[in-house]
């Protein structure tokens, strides 16, 4: 796939809280060549990361302790001084009712694992070039 350098520039957040799938997905986007790859294990530590750094798109799992990443989305979209990012659900529920859910609240993405790297990246740059 042919991603233009500008779009390879943009800042991507990777939420999870399986280390291992942080480290995948990452070097997944980095393969692709997408420079800015931030990675946090849980909700409270994306919240501070992105009133840091201004995130293009954010990619997270549903699953977490602590915070689910419906309520890290809730939390985002509550917060006026953060811009919601477009946001890929990446998890291993493939319910229908998860899947209903995550359109409710405005998550137009949803990524079941295993996914293929691929899927990944075409799902990352419509997100680009829509936002």
């Amino acid at each position: 796939m042919d991603i233009s350098p500008e779009m390879l520039q943009k800042k991507i957040l990777i939420v999870d809280d399986a280390a291992s799938m942080r480290t995948l997905t990452k070097a997944i986007l980095r393969e692709a060549g997408f420079a800015h790859v931030f990675d946090v294990p849980g909700g409270r530590e994306a919240l501070m990361m992105m009133a840091k750094v201004k995130i293009n798109v954010v990619i997270c799992d549903w699953n977490m302790p602590g915070m689910s990443g419906i309520e890290l989305y809730q939390a985002v979209k509550d917060d006026e001084k953060l811009a919601t990012p477009p946001w890929i659900m990446l998890t291993s529920s493939s319910d229908g009712d998860k899947v209903k859910e995550a359109i409710s609240v405005g998550i137009t993405s949803y990524i079941v694992k295993p996914f293929k790297p691929d899927n990944l990246i075409n799902q990352l740059v419509a997100k680009l070039k829509a936002g």
